[in-house]
């Protein structure tokens, strides 16, 4: 079995498939991911309802779940503090995963749990006539499974370009500071928090999901700014830029320039001495779908191709899917039927 992405969904897919005894082989790109930019929340409270609310709600259990096999993956309690006009603030229960930390256990845990990790980006997927895949590589040879699982975010596209439509992408800025000064005053500061790790701040009316909703329609490029923060490692990732074009696909990365300005506008706005700190402005394409549910499953008509994208909360919902999916790769029809119940057909 073969997973390409070295990211939280593929992670956490490779571990959950060697635990039911798999051969598991982790192809890993380079550069940063959508894991790497993102605030790690775990919103376990927030699913619609129906069948992915519930998944979504067993979040919790399933990180500490996947700790007490694995060991310390960066599973954090936190605040959740939204913020709106006038100043206002409001405080919610949360959890992250503290990205650098994840970043960091994850080669130990998939080298205990036997998965065989190698470093390189995929080229494209070529069908065997005696079954299963070749996958090339660059400058490397090539290699071969009886199944694949593409788990690379919007790398997937590139690879499988029939997933476009159905897959979209926008592409994701945040600024990175990686050393707070100690004395460096944030905002939950004086707001009742209690946890010791901080918390995460959002706004209370977020842009991005609303830009995403319209990305079929858009006829030119659109993009917008939010002005929040998550801790990560010493360090924090501050606000996020997010950028939509029109049509199917990645395409090249945005000009830094305008979006990096735009971002630091927005902080300077809402805390100034944490937007003047020195920071790197950080982009990443991320997958999402426009009917809000992850791409999970089998490609229809490529026998042996699975895929696991498009995320909509993917710290809450990748956790619960994981095994589900890697229950269904090794032929479990009531996984199958549990995954299309939550999730979009590839």
């Amino acid at each position: 079995m073969l997973v390409i992405g070295g990211g939280l969904a593929g992670g956490l897919l490779a571990l959950a498939l060697a635990e039911r005894g798999s051969t598991v082989e982790l192809l890993s790109g380079q550069g940063p991911s959508a894991t790497e930019l993102s605030y790690g929340g775990v919103p376990w409270w927030a699913g619609p309802p129906g069948p992915v609310g519930a998944l979504m709600a067993t979040a919790p259990d399933c990180w500490q779940a996947l700790e007490r096999r694995h060991g310390p993956l960066g599973w954090r309690s936190c605040a959740l503090l939204l913020h709106g006009p006038g100043g206002r603030l409001e405080r919610h229960p949360y959890a992250r995963l503290d990205g650098e930390r994840f970043a960091t256990a994850l080669p130990a845990a998939l080298e205990r749990a036997g998965v065989r990790r190698i470093s390189g980006a995929a080229t494209g997927l070529l069908p065997r006539r005696s079954g299963g895949w070749t996958v090339g590589r660059v400058d490397a040879p090539s290699l071969s499974a009886d199944q694949i699982a593409l788990a690379a975010g919007a790398g997937n596209l590139a690879l499988w370009p029939a997933l476009a439509g159905r897959l979209l992408v926008s592409w994701a800025g945040v600024l990175h500071i990686e050393e707070l000064p100690p004395a460096t005053r944030l905002p939950w500061h004086g707001f009742p928090c209690n946890e010791p790790d901080g918390a995460i701040v959002m706004p209370l009316e977020g842009r991005r999901q609303a830009l995403e909703a319209q990305a079929l329609a858009l006829s030119s490029e659109q993009w917008v700014v939010d002005g929040g923060l998550a801790p990560r490692g010493a360090g924090l990732l501050l606000g996020q830029t997010t950028l939509v074009r029109p049509g199917a696909g990645v395409g090249e990365p945005p000009a830094k320039a305008p979006l990096e300005a735009a971002l630091r506008e927005e902080l300077n706005r809402l805390w100034p001495e944490l937007a003047a700190q020195p920071a790197r402005f950080l982009q990443a394409p991320v997958t999402f779908t426009t009917c809000g549910r992850p791409l999970v499953g089998p490609v229809a008509g490529s026998p042996g191709l699975w895929v696991f994208s498009g995320f909509s909360g993917p710290f809450a919902l990748v956790p619960p899917l994981a095994p589900l999916l890697a229950a269904a790769l090794g032929g479990d029809a009531g996984a199958l039927s549990s995954l299309a119940a939550v999730t979009a057909s590839p």
